[in-house]
């Protein structure tokens, strides 16, 4: 004969009661992980949840997967909506394209080559030595020192 429930396990499940084992999948990314979300409850108490299982995690349970940028914002709630795939292909080519540019500038020495410079800048401030004196701008009409504008009433009037 099976033993009823004690006051204190009565408690506890009232307190948190069961989770919904119920997950949907939602997408999966192009090193294998694959993303769940658990919807929130129907009256509202538990707000549903987001994770993703990699397949390193059966061997390792320490295991911390790679997690693409897009995916991880959708984790964090940053976005309410999973990535689309044609989102996740573009910023991938952008990525790629960044690090081809980056490798090119390494063999250069740092200088951009002349297909990706300008000649000539589209506005560029003409600097003098007296630019790097000032450092705000001085206008007659307003004074610089507070009262100068009084005391020269006074003086020329008196």
């Amino acid at each position: 004969m099976s033993r009823a429930k004690g006051l204190i396990s009565r408690i506890f499940a009232n307190i948190f009661p069961p989770r919904p084992t119920k997950s949907r999948f939602v997408g999966e990314d192009h090193l294998g992980n694959r993303y769940y979300e658990l919807d929130k409850d129907k009256e509202g108490e538990r707000r549903g949840s987001r994770w993703v299982e990699s397949p390193g995690m059966e061997e390792d349970p320490t295991f911390v997967p790679e997690v693409p940028v897009e995916w991880d914002s959708w984790l964090r709630r940053r976005r309410n909506v999973p990535p689309a795939q044609e989102e996740l292909d573009r910023n991938y080519a952008t990525m790629i394209r960044t690090q081809v540019r980056a490798k090119e500038l390494e063999k250069t020495g740092g200088k951009a080559s002349d297909a990706d410079t300008n000649a000539e800048a589209p506005y560029t401030e003409t600097v003098t030595q007296d630019s790097f004196n000032s450092k705000f701008p001085a206008y007659k009409d307003f004074e610089t020192t507070p009262g100068q504008f009084r005391d020269k009433g006074k003086s020329q009037d008196g």
